[in-house]
């Protein structure tokens, strides 16, 4: 029991320390709530924004192929050169997800965040102490006990940035006060301490936000990209596929996107003699970078992906009509991401950070320094995909047109101009 005392008593007087500081917010409170803000989103922010990066990824590796006919040999190079569309069709099941809320499911182990020792004279001597650690994990059980007893409300789901929805998290400030002198996990040994400590604590909780802003989502339902594609041909029947886009913004909701892709097909039907359809296989790479300013944090999205796609194909031509395509594909992708952030603009307010009106700024001289510790976090997704995709394609002289739809956990609907040279 003792220990427990000594402990509050300590964290008593750490927080006493940055009261004496005249200033318009609390110092522990935006601390607290700057480490519930990174855990929030780290435990959000991939089911959040994967659809987008795998949707914009999935959309960009498409097009690789509208025919399979390659010929094994010829007296000079040819040149196709292109620009392919596609359209990417959002799923209902990537409009929203289950949110977490971080918390401790178990009662808090003080003894992760402070060690002593008995001194001289049987008194106590703190050897360590993680103030912060100790404080947030507190506040972690006090919300998991909140969510318990109906308290502390968090929706069963929410928007992904595909959906339309606009949530919140209601962490019930004075109940979470409240449980520090009634709840017997914390009441006894907070009824120890002296008054002064005990008011401290709990100005602490009470000056957090009440209310934690869920990222809503920015009503998307498609997603577009335009390539333009080289290829280059023949040698021993294998063909040169290249595509680069610079840096271009697509939407204020997608961001910035760019990038290259290679890919090399090689026939199979010459191998044979009177095929009656053409067949190749194709392998293909392609880097892409997408970056982003999402969300109420307004973080800053860095995103990188490679691609790594093989297929076989056939296609068939009858005369005077079109070609007939389809093929099988297997990807695999690996993006990495990366956030930057900050609390958002509200929270700041309700902090103290900022003055309460609209277009506050950070005004340090008259105590409103605003949030200038930028958060970062980082996410990894690998992800393998089987595409099916069937089209059509009508040559026009040197001119070809195409069009087609590719079934996978992404649909998309591409087609384009080629000429050929």
């Amino acid at each position: 029991m003792k220990t427990y005392r000594v402990v509050f008593l300590v964290l008593g007087i750490t927080v006493s320390v940055s009261f004496a500081q005249e200033k318009r917010y609390d110092t522990n409170s935006v601390i607290i709530t700057r480490v519930l803000t990174k855990d929030l989103f780290e435990l959000n922010n991939v089911p959040y924004m994967e659809p987008l990066v795998t949707s914009i990824n999935a959309t960009s590796n498409s097009r690789f192929f509208n025919q399979a006919f390659v010929p094994k040999k010829v007296s000079k190079p040819y040149f196709r050169f292109g620009v392919h569309g596609m359209t990417g069709f959002v799923r209902d099941d990537q409009l929203l997800y289950t949110p977490q809320l971080p918390t401790e499911k178990k009662p808090v182990d003080v003894g992760k965040y402070v060690s002593f020792h008995i001194g001289a004279g049987g008194s106590f001597v703190v050897d360590r102490l993680d103030t912060v650690g100790l404080a947030t994990s507190i506040v972690k059980r006090l919300l998991q006990i909140g969510l318990d007893s109906g308290k502390v409300s968090m929706p069963s789901q929410a928007a992904t940035i595909f959906g339309s929805k606009k949530d919140t998290v209601t962490l019930n400030r004075e109940f979470l006060a409240n449980q520090l002198k009634t709840n017997p996990e914390f009441a006894v040994l907070f009824n120890l301490l002296p008054k002064s400590t005990q008011d401290l604590l709990t100005s602490a909780v009470l000056k957090m936000p009440d209310q934690l802003q869920i990222p809503p989502g920015q009503n998307i339902r498609r997603i577009y990209a335009m390539v333009p594609q080289l290829e280059i041909g023949s040698l021993y029947g294998t063909e040169m596929m290249v595509r680069y886009i610079p840096p271009i913004e697509l939407d204020t909701s997608i961001g910035e996107f760019s990038f290259y892709g290679i890919a090399f097909k090689h026939s199979i039907s010459q191998y044979f003699e009177d095929p009656k359809f053409d067949c190749a296989i194709q392998i293909g790479y392609q880097g892409t970078s997408l970056t982003n300013v999402v969300g109420v944090t307004e973080s800053k999205l860095e995103s990188h992906a490679n691609f790594f796609n093989a297929n076989i194909h056939a296609s068939k031509r009858f005369d005077k009509i079109c070609d007939l395509y389809t093929g099988f594909n297997y990807e695999r992708v690996v993006i990495n991401s990366s956030f930057s952030y900050i609390l958002s603009r509200q929270v700041q307010i309700t902090l103290g950070l900022l003055e309460g009106k609209d277009g506050s700024v950070p005004d340090p001289a008259n105590g409103y320094p605003g949030d200038n510790v930028v958060q970062t976090s980082s996410a990894e997704y690998i992800n393998d995909n089987y595409k099916w995709t069937i089209g059509a394609a009508k040559q026009i002289g040197p001119i070809a047109i195409f069009l087609d739809y590719s079934v996978s956990k992404f649909n998309i609907l591409s087609g384009g101009l080629e000429y050929r040279f």
